[in-house]
């Protein structure tokens, strides 16, 4: 991705700050062939940083669980919920003690053998059109009703169960499971699809742009770009740049930064001890002082009321949730809370 030749000025009261959001995979290696796993994720607690990386990875939620960022877009899982999120597509993935989630994910040649993968998403999509709702995770809520979450769930518990079998059919079983899982859930939303490509086509010229401006502002939120860097980097005008911002998401590109720094602090503030300070820093604020006053008229309380308050929202069905969930064996994936 370009780079700004000449060095930009941090906001006011945040820290300037050289890294990027870096690919990482959680997966294993490709040395033995196009890779999927499944796993159920259950009693932990744990932050990623926001990463990208070059397999497709569904998240399914068994339970409601902290907000998952997803390019530039915040969700708030609750049971059913799906998110499908596409190969080099920037996001945050957060996991508390009562979550319970099964992550999936899949290289395209595992699905697909003889697909290249160097098509962009929206041109996947045609080749490929059970892939479509990693085209569409920000423009649809995928909440399943009942009889949806059961067929995944289905899928999902066969799947589990092929991988760990000592069968040579059994790579067959779970290529055939997935897309079947996914071109149902496709049909199911067939007519939100449609009717998204008559408003927001995926291919075209401002998908393009936005997954630039989503992959440059998502790998560099927490150092405070200025707008001359970003319009640089993405190869559009500064009034074209802000247009498109407020365009996909609402707001300015000045307050889409705050708003996404005050978000990962909400988060750190959940999922991890660290002190305050730390915290600032780690979300781009070298000034404390700074920190608490953004933080206090973004959310309406200090950092230390914020975390005391979901501490104890969150002590209290912790408990009831745990001893539920230690009941289903590991390999199986428990029904979804009602």
């Amino acid at each position: 991705m370009a780079k700004a030749q000449s060095k930009q000025r941090p906001l006011q009261g945040e820290r300037e700050q050289t890294e990027e959001a870096p690919f990482r995979s959680y997966a294993l290696d490709r040395a033995e062939g196009p890779r999927f796993h499944v796993r159920l994720v259950e009693d932990t607690q744990r932050l990623y940083p926001a990463h990208k990386h070059d397999y497709f990875q569904i998240l399914y939620f068994l339970t409601e669980a902290p907000s998952q960022r997803i390019g530039l877009t915040l969700h708030k899982p609750v049971p059913g919920t799906v998110f499908f999120v596409a190969p080099m597509v920037p996001h945050q993935v957060r996991f508390d003690q009562a979550t319970r989630c099964v992550v999936l994910y899949f290289d395209l040649d595992f699905l697909r053998p003889g697909v290249p993968r160097s098509h962009p998403i929206s041109e996947l999509v045609r080749l490929a059109p059970e892939l479509t709702p990693f085209a569409w995770q920000n423009h649809l809520p995928f909440n399943v009703r009942q009889d949806q979450a059961d067929r995944v769930e289905r899928a999902l518990r066969s799947m589990m169960r092929q991988a760990s079998a000592d069968s040579v059919y059994a790579t067959e079983v779970i290529r055939a499971e997935l897309a079947l899982m996914l071109a149902s859930l496709c049909q199911d939303y067939e007519a939100e699809f449609a009717e998204l490509s008559a408003k927001l086509p995926i291919v075209g010229r401002d998908s393009g742009h936005m997954r630039r401006i989503s992959e440059f502002i998502g790998e560099n939120y927490i150092r405070g770009p200025s707008l001359d860097e970003a319009a640089h980097a993405v190869h559009l005008s500064r009034s074209r740049l802000c247009a498109l911002v407020r365009q996909y998401t609402g707001t300015t590109f000045n307050m889409l930064i705050r708003e996404l720094r005050i978000e990962d602090a909400r988060e750190r503030l959940v999922l991890t001890d660290d002190p305050i300070g730390q915290i600032a820093y780690g979300v781009g604020y070298q000034d404390e002082k700074y920190f608490l006053r953004a933080f206090k008229n973004s959310v309406g309380m200090t950092p230390t009321a914020y975390r005391m308050k979901q501490t104890k929202a969150m002590a209290a069905p912790v408990a009831g949730r745990l001893s539920a969930s230690r009941a289903v064996p590991s390999a199986e994936v428990p029904r979804r809370e009602q």
